[in-house]
């Protein structure tokens, strides 16, 4: 199933829903509600991980940025994967992140297949977590 929303396009494969944004796109705060809502429903309201192609022209409002690190926002969000088209923009994501301090795993990247790795990297994580989980419960 895809999704297609004014500024963008969703689609759900295994644990990872994928956001392809349009070019020229301003994401705020209902905007940000709108992309939790259709990745939980393309997730089927089960735990997921976000791969976002933000190689467009995307800017995130200040309550776009607070919307996207509000846990109680985002409950089945357990990781995102942003790919950007310059070195210049991972550094500064990455920087601004670790200032945010969002509730779930957040890094950019500018290779696609260095994105994958570490989303797969936090599936594995959380796979561990969960079977530890059970054994002690």
């Amino acid at each position: 199933m895809k999704v297609e929303l004014a500024y963008g396009y969703l689609h759900h494969r295994g644990q990872v829903v994928y956001i392809t944004f349009k070019d020229e796109t301003e994401i705020g705060f209902f905007e940000v509600r709108e992309l939790i809502g259709c990745a939980e429903k393309l997730s089927g309201y089960k735990p997921y991980f976000v791969f976002a192609d933000a190689r467009e022209r995307v800017a995130v409002t200040p309550l776009g940025i607070s919307a996207v690190g509000n846990k109680k926002g985002a409950p089945l969000c357990r990781g995102t994967a942003v790919l950007v088209n310059s070195s210049l923009l991972k550094v500064a994501a990455n920087i601004f992140g670790k200032f945010v301090r969002p509730v779930f795993p957040y890094k950019a990247f500018t290779n696609k297949n260095e994105a994958f790795e570490w989303l797969y990297s936090l599936q594995s994580m959380e796979e561990e977590f969960d079977s530890a989980a059970r054994k002690r419960a």
